[in-house]
């Protein structure tokens, strides 16, 4: 091969080449950064049952939703954002996905969100603090593959859509530690 042809060929080879690492060595050294990170402590308390009941009104029938929140913890995650931290996966004890109050169509309904495991489950700085909406719902639409939520006050809840959340009554989280 002569040298007028690796210069063609090695030139554009060796610049492509230099471009791929000018964007994906950032990204790289994250990675490596974060896995190079010790884990979290893992919670001497793995799994909890955190009934709950929350009452509403809509058109003027008053409706109770009852059921329990069940949290367990999932083994470590990992991102850009926090680094590593300890994972929570939930679910109702009903196997219903979501609590709704009102399905307005197929794209779009009303939900109460009952909390969040880290919350329950005492993996929180702030657990002193209620972690629901309440008296206030969230609005999930869906736009093609996209879920966008939105907050409804609880004024608007009553104007735009007659509902009206009367109590909500959960368990406390527990006092979980960490080894």
């Amino acid at each position: 091969m002569n040298l007028k042809m690796v210069m063609i060929i090695g030139i554009p080879l060796l610049l492509l080449f230099a471009i791929v690492v000018y964007f994906t060595m950032p990204w790289i050294a994250i990675y490596l950064g974060i896995q190079s990170e010790p884990n979290p402590p893992s919670p001497t308390t793995r799994y909890g049952e955190f009934p709950f009941r929350l009452e509403y009104e809509i058109d003027g029938k008053r409706m109770v939703i009852q059921d329990t929140l069940i949290c367990e913890y999932d083994g470590v995650g990992a991102d850009e954002g926090r680094g590593k931290y300890r994972k929570w996966k939930q679910r109702l004890a009903s196997g219903e996905d979501r609590l709704t109050l009102l399905k307005l169509d197929e794209n779009k309904e009303i939900i109460f969100p009952p909390g969040d495991a880290q919350y329950y489950m005492g993996d929180r700085d702030d657990t002193s603090m209620e972690q629901t909406l309440f008296p206030n719902a969230l609005l999930l639409k869906k736009e093609g593959r996209i879920t966008i939520e939105e907050l409804i006050s609880a004024d608007q809840l009553l104007d735009e859509y007659n509902i009206k959340l009367i109590s909500w009554n959960s368990s406390e989280p527990i006092k979980n530690s960490f080894k």
